[in-house]
């Protein structure tokens, strides 16, 4: 038994191996998925800051838009048109913003990223 413990002194190159995979794929994700969440906050952002706008309870459909389309293009966000819906429901403008990104992680693997935003005026 004594001479066993003096050969067992922490992890094999083998295993020291596996950590390092691990961490790169771990580093690699991150480094791919973090900027589309960091793009998402500002949208979030974006569509929150709509509330503290004056007049944006009475405002037109044409100008919620644009002011998302400012806001947007400020943070060098680029959506398409078919992703901002901007409508009027019962003489309440609503904004919906749905999206999603799609990012290869390697080989024949890729990542879906879902995105949805929505805002009424007056209820948040």
């Amino acid at each position: 038994m004594y001479g066993l413990k003096s050969r067992q002194r922490g992890s094999s190159a083998v295993s020291w191996l596996f950590y390092l995979l691990i961490g790169g794929l771990l580093l690699s994700f991150a480094v791919k998925v973090v900027p589309f969440y960091m793009d998402d906050h500002s949208v979030q952002q974006v569509v929150s800051s709509l509330t503290d706008r004056p007049g944006s309870a009475t405002a037109s459909v044409t100008q919620v838009r644009t002011w998302i389309n400012k806001g947007l293009q400020l943070n060098l966000i680029k959506l398409d048109r078919n992703e901002v819906k901007v409508t009027r429901e019962n003489g309440v403008v609503a904004v919906d913003i749905d999206y999603e990104r799609r990012i290869h992680f390697f080989h024949n693997v890729d990542l879906v990223l879902t995105f949805e935003h929505n805002w009424k005026a007056g209820t948040q």
